[in-house]
């Protein structure tokens, strides 16, 4: 019986973490009306970052994501060409974040969201202005007025 279920316990927790990954396929790169997300294509000021401008619309995803992979327990999950997805993990209570990139031409799109949990308490913010200052000191991205 305890076989049985932990065997349910397993597949029960696979199936989450698919179902996650499927519902945040968010094209559009917005937040939703919790306190725990900020995005370059947020009209709301609260969720709201500036723009992030590219120096030159040559850089590659490749280039975004070696500066990206130098926040501190990140790593990628997913990337293609103009798309990144990389997850950030909590030092101590191990919450993970999400944090998407998307390059349209000389723009970057950004989000990071918190996967649980109502507010951030300014987390996720401080991890988007953190990788735009590592993108302008790499000179791949213009400083922000």
């Amino acid at each position: 019986m305890r076989k049985l279920s932990t065997l349910a316990m397993v597949i029960l927790l696979t199936g989450c973490t698919q179902s996650y990954a499927m519902k945040d396929n968010n094209p559009d790169l917005l937040c939703s009306s919790k306190p725990n997300c900020v995005s370059t294509q947020e009209l709301r000021s609260d969720y709201q970052v500036a723009p992030f401008e590219l120096i030159s619309e040559a850089t590659t995803i490749d280039e975004i994501e070696q500066v990206a992979l130098t926040l501190k327990r990140t790593k990628t999950v997913n990337k293609t060409d103009v798309r990144l997805h990389l997850e950030s993990t909590s030092l101590i209570f191990r919450f993970v974040d999400d944090l998407h990139i998307v390059k349209q031409g000389s723009l970057l799109q950004v989000r990071s969201k918190s996967r649980v949990g109502y507010s951030d308490f300014g987390v996720n913010k401080s991890r988007v202005e953190a990788l735009r200052e590592k993108l302008v000191t790499a000179n791949l991205l213009k400083p922000s007025l």
